[in-house]
């Protein structure tokens, strides 16, 4: 019983995760949403994992590790960005070039 509390909380956050990258413009925000769908893929793993009688702590100390280097990068990205004045708009990005 407990693996379908698992399955529709990680359907859930997919959702979520899916419709905020599709609404957003801004590539902060896509980054996030992909952060969302990424925790939601490795919650099902570790509700299935779990369901079998796996070992969940070294698992989710990995999973932690992995989203504190996504979380990292991102903020490095925003800092670079926002320092050279670049626009953060996914549909200006191709102005970049010129």
């Amino acid at each position: 019983m407990i693996l379908s509390y698992f399955l529709a909380l990680g359907f859930g956050l997919f959702a979520i995760g899916i419709a905020g990258a599709l609404a957003s413009r801004h590539i902060i925000l896509i980054i996030i949403s992909t952060e969302i769908i990424l925790i939601a893929a490795t919650l099902v793993g570790v509700g299935i994992f779990d369901f079998y009688g796996g070992a969940i702590i070294p698992i989710l100390f990995a999973i932690w590790s992995v989203a504190a280097a996504g979380v990292m990068l991102l903020v490095l990205f925003y800092r670079y960005m926002t320092r050279y004045e670049a626009d953060l708009d996914v549909t200006k990005l191709s102005k970049l070039r010129e």
